[in-house]
């Protein structure tokens, strides 16, 4: 993917992240598969997706800029209690990434991208997309297409686990300014930590699980933040086999 790709992607995805920071956070969505007759059982191997984590200061014009460092603070935050997470799930088995070629990476890159845009879709529709998209709430039939199928045979998962999180940090000079917008009765936004989870069927690319957190005072340079928005989050993660009705 090029730098100029991946800017692209990243600033459209900050848009509309910020955009359904405004919905509501949801218990979690899961696909009408797991709950028709007879039900697909939720699996049990899942293979761990490289995080996808952008932490970036909004200054107080709103201009948003990527700080690398905090970046990967809050990616190593995010990664390892995830595993810490899920080590306290036995039910599930853990697999790690395989070595991967360049094309294999390629590829990962390209379906993750995808993920991003279905995910948002994906929640826009189930949390304020009204009544017109009803038939999605009852119907969660969201997918991803077979681009990973390749994990499958490389390591025997199931589905793959795969988390988003976006993180927008107030400058001090943004700070200053919400507090003088509030004087003057002029409402400025401010930070917002933003994590999306999902599970995806490594048969079909169907997206089986889904779960959207975000706080307005969390930061994902703050390991316990990270530990509460991400446990908030497994905490609807269905249980291995048959999957009870909500």
């Amino acid at each position: 993917m090029t730098d100029r790709t991946e800017d692209m992607r990243r600033g459209l995805c900050a848009l509309a992240l910020l955009a359904l920071a405004a919905a509501p956070a949801i218990a979690g969505n899961l696909h009408y598969s797991l709950l028709d007759e007879p039900a697909r059982p939720f699996p049990a191997r899942l293979v761990l997706l490289p995080p996808q984590v952008t932490v970036k200061e909004v200054a107080a014009g709103g201009i948003m800029e990527r700080v690398p460092e905090w970046t990967r603070w809050a990616s190593d935050n995010i990664r390892e209690e995830l595993l810490v997470s899920l080590g306290w799930r036995p039910e599930f088995t853990l697999l790690p990434m395989p070595a991967l070629t360049a094309a294999e990476q390629e590829r990962v890159e390209q379906y993750l991208a995808s993920c991003m845009v279905v995910g948002i879709a994906a929640h826009w529709a189930t949390t304020a997309g009204g009544s017109a998209w009803a038939h999605k709430r009852s119907h969660f039939d969201y997918t991803l297409g077979e681009g990973l199928a390749f994990l499958r045979e490389r390591t025997g998962a199931d589905a793959a686990l795969l988390v988003i999180a976006e993180d927008y940090v107030s400058s001090s000079g943004r700070k200053a300014a919400r507090l003088l917008g509030a004087l003057v009765g002029l409402g400025i936004p401010g930070g917002q930590a933003i994590v999306s989870v999902g599970v995806i069927d490594l048969h079909n690319g169907d997206l089986l699980w889904l779960h959207h957190s975000q706080s307005g005072s969390k930061d994902l340079k703050d390991r316990e933040a990270v530990r509460q928005m991400l446990s908030e989050a497994l905490a609807t993660l269905p249980a291995p086999g048959p999957v009870a009705a909500p």
